[in-house]
C-alpha cells in the first residue's frame, strides 16, 4: 500500500492504525504505572514499527494516545517522521476497556481520513479483535508491545463496527 500522505477531507475509505506501546520498563518501588518510560528494546521495536508503517501505511491526520508516559513515547517515535499530525493525548485511554475505545473512535471529527490509536491492552487487542471479526484468527498471536492492526473503514466514524472495518495489515515486532 502507497502511502496517501496528509488528507483531510470527505473520505468514502477511512484508515484506523492502533498501535500497543512498546515494551516499558517495569515499575519502580514507589513509582507510578503511568510513568513507566519505554525500554531500549521497546523503543527499537517501536522504531522498527515506524519504518515499516513509513514504506507502505497512510500517513495519519489524527493521532489519540493515552497520556502514560509509554503511549506519549511510543507516538513520539511514530509521529518522527510525520510532521503536522494533529495529536490528542487523552487520560480516558489509559488502561481502558474496547467499549471505551470504540466510542472514542466513533466521535473522531468526519473529516479525518487515517487515525491512529496508541494505548494498552488488554483493551486494543479487544477492540482490534472486534473489528477484526471476520479476520480474527489473525489476530490469536494477540497484540505485544509494539504490535500493529491497521484497517480500511468504509464510511462514516461515526458507524465503526466489524461490518465496516476490514484487516488490512496486523504489525509485530
Amino acid at each position: 500500500m502507497a502511502p496517501f500522505g496528509r488528507r483531510r477531507g470527505k473520505h468514502r475509505m477511512r484508515h484506523l492504525l492502533v498501535v500497543r506501546h512498546g515494551h516499558a520498563a517495569a515499575k519502580s518501588p514507589g513509582g507510578s504505572d503511568r510513568d513507566r518510560p519505554l525500554t531500549p528494546e521497546g523503543r527499537s521495536a517501536v522504531e522498527a514499527l515506524a519504518a515499516r508503517l513509513a514504506a507502505g501505511s497512510p500517513a495519519s491526520d489524527l493521532a489519540l494516545s493515552s497520556s502514560a508516559r509509554r503511549a506519549r513515547e511510543t507516538l513520539e517515535i511514530l509521529l518522527e517522521k510525520q510532521p503536522g499530525v494533529e495529536v490528542e493525548l487523552e487520560d480516558s485511554l489509559y488502561l481502558a476497556d474496547a467499549r471505551s475505545l470504540l466510542h472514542r473512535l466513533r466521535e473522531l471529527p468526519a473529516d479525518a481520513g487515517t487515525a491512529l490509536l496508541v494505548g494498552h491492552n488488554p483493551g486494543l487487542q479487544e477492540l482490534a479483535t472486534f473489528l477484526a471479526a471476520r479476520e480474527h484468527e489473525l489476530l490469536v498471536a494477540g497484540l505485544p508491545p509494539a504490535g500493529a492492526c491497521l484497517f480500511a473503514v468504509e464510511g462514516e466514524w461515526s458507524r465503526l463496527s466489524p461490518a465496516s472495518a476490514r484487516l488490512r495489515a496486523y504489525f509485530v515486532p
